[in-house]
């Protein structure tokens, strides 16, 4: 009971936490870009869809997937390769990120920072408006603070056409 308690105070906090970070904006073209971070929160996207997307991205591209975990003991084969997962137990109470890969994560400058969430979270959100990424990018749903919102998106091959359509257009000089 205890448990449900401090959770259901945590995500309360962290949803009304305003979070101040400075970051450089800046949008660019899969050409340009040289790093992407994939966000997504256990059970919005498939693996296979996310590998999909991952692959769809510029072999020049560093790319890491982030995931924030929901259940820690889920079988193998419903896991994204090569992720980094988090759980709510990596944020504090009061909002610190005490993993420190977490913590690398989130206050790198990625280029690219792709939501592939689908449905609001208060801590995934928290986790997204604490990044320094250059350029965030997401389907349009409640909570969700990004740079570009694609409107009437739910699925993750939808918003892939609109990035390749819109990245491919973002001219550099």
């Amino acid at each position: 009971m205890f448990e449900n308690f401090k959770k259901n105070l945590k995500r309360s906090r962290l949803a009304k936490k305003s979070v101040l970070v400075e970051r450089e904006l800046s949008f660019r073209n899969f050409q340009t870009a040289r790093t992407c971070l994939l966000f997504g929160i256990e059970g919005d996207a498939s693996p296979a869809s996310i590998e999909k997307l991952r692959s769809a991205l510029p072999a020049a591209m560093s790319v890491e997937v982030l995931i924030l975990e929901k259940e820690k003991d889920r079988p193998a084969g419903d896991k994204i390769k090569q992720a980094i997962r988090v759980s709510e137990g990596d944020i504090s109470l009061s909002g610190k990120l005490v993993n420190a890969r977490l913590r690398e994560i989130i206050h790198f400058s990625h280029d690219l920072l792709i939501d592939l969430s689908s449905s609001p979270d208060s801590i995934g959100d928290y986790l997204l408006k604490s990044s320094r990424a250059k350029c965030k990018i997401g389907m349009e749903r409640e909570g969700f603070q990004g740079d570009i919102i694609f409107e009437g998106i739910k699925e993750i091959e939808s918003l892939q056409a609109r990035l390749n359509d819109l990245l491919g257009k973002v001219k550099t000089r």
